[in-house]
């Protein structure tokens, strides 16, 4: 990609400008540790999105992107707080859609990489996104807010009661009154990065483009309190629970969690403590946990991505203190590692916690010769416990389990 006079010039301002960002600080610590010219290249590319800076009213004045997501964040919150204090409503529900345990999901990287696909990588228009003008800020905003929706619905329901009164003779008079009660539903609906670009349209290029932002990992530089690592006092916690005479070796996690290929459907908010079979796997049952749209419907019940993780360990003879429920809990029971250390046992997730609506996690199963990862996971695309190359399904992190480390 060439480098025109006035994007070197922007370039250069952004360096200047670095120093009072700690992002661009912890960017430019990583990308000095190419050639400059791979720098320069990285400068004029979508990746410069993730430690850019917004022009101000005069030459050096400048604003973080991190300051400008942070306060379309608030705006966001308000907005939602300002639905959920409607007087009109006696009871109000709050659904987070793809959100495991319903709380609120932070798409940050996620917007930005779009954003940045979005006007940087087109062959009509390319803007350079080191420092972004008002009408790229307002492009900015657009994205934002076509990737984080709210929406609300109202339902009324009528209940009769039966109560008794007394009269003046002091009798019993048995009577009845209807109570209709106003029931608000809020839906928050904080969309990937592939379901944008489906969205928006993007074309081949763009959808490739898009992918190796994510695959960079420069994206959790928009999360600032993301945990990577445990600390050998986390990880000594967790394998203190670990029950004496019980060995865990990576090829048995495997081995178990195989044992379910092919004969598990996918359940959203399925979870089973069972050691062996689970008696319901199959029988047709209401999903009743929030945030997905088979919510409501009956279909045959089995696990999802993480109870499948929760079923292995517990078969492993380990109480769930060791992992725990949900792709949260169980990536802070797990720490942080290369795609060139992961073994048999390790974990992969699609995603940080918190950062993508409907993450996804699995079990690391071995390697080809070629070095595509292996992974065995309870997949909803499937609709089955399945073995998949993690490249096929976009898993991006990898994590071994806290009782896996010696």
């Amino acid at each position: 990609m060439a480098l025109d006079p006035a994007t070197l010039k922007i370039i250069a301002k952004a360096a200047a400008s670095a120093a009072t960002d700690e992002r661009a600080r912890r960017v430019i610590l990583i990308a000095c540790l190419v050639p400059f010219i791979a720098l320069l290249l990285v400068l004029a590319s979508p990746f410069a999105i993730f430690f850019a800076s917004i022009g101000g009213g005069t030459a050096d004045a400048t604003v973080s992107i991190g300051d400008t997501m942070n306060s379309l964040k608030v705006e966001f919150a308000q907005k939602l707080q300002s639905e959920q204090d409607d007087s009109a409503a006696d009871e109000i529900r709050l659904i987070v859609m793809g959100s495991e345990d319903n709380s609120l999901i932070d798409n940050t990287s996620d917007v930005l990489a779009v954003f940045s696909t979005k006007y940087n990588a087109n062959d009509e228009d390319a803007q350079q996104m080191v420092i972004l003008d008002d009408k790229q800020v307002e492009n900015l905003k657009k994205v934002y807010w076509d990737m984080n929706r709210l929406y609300s619905e109202y339902e009324s329901k009528s209940e009769t009661i039966t109560y008794t009164t007394v009269d003046d003779e002091g009798n019993a008079i048995p009577e009845t009154k209807t109570i209709t009660r106003v029931i608000k539903t809020i839906y928050v609906d904080c969309l990937s990065a592939e379901e944008m670009a489906m969205g928006y349209g993007f074309s081949e290029k763009q959808n490739i483009i898009l992918q190796e932002m994510k695959k960079s990992g420069l994206g959790l530089l928009a999360i600032s309190n993301e945990k990577m690592f445990l600390s050998q006092e986390e990880i000594e916690t967790i394998k203190s629970y670990i029950p004496i005479g019980v060995t865990i070796k990576g090829d048995r996690i495997v081995e178990i969690a195989k044992s379910l290929e092919g004969k598990v459907h996918y359940f959203w908010g399925g979870k089973s403590a069972a050691v062996g079979w689970d008696s319901r796997w199959g029988t047709n049952m209401e999903v009743t946990s929030l945030g997905s749209p088979t919510t409501g419907t009956f279909r045959p019940f089995g696990l999802d991505c993480s109870g499948f993780i929760s079923w292995v360990f517990t078969n492993m003879g380990l109480p769930i203190e060791t992992i725990g429920h949900g792709t949260t809990a169980q990536w802070n029971a797990s720490t942080s590692i290369q795609m060139s250390e992961v073994k048999s046992g390790d974990l992969a997730f699609l995603a940080a916690p918190g950062t993508r609506k409907v993450n996804h996690i699995g079990i690391v199963v071995g390697k080809y010769d070629d070095g595509q990862i292996l992974v065995i996971h309870c997949s909803s695309g499937a609709n089955n416990v399945t073995i998949s190359t993690a490249e096929s399904i976009g898993f991006l992190y990898y994590r071994r389990p806290a009782v896996l480390i010696n």
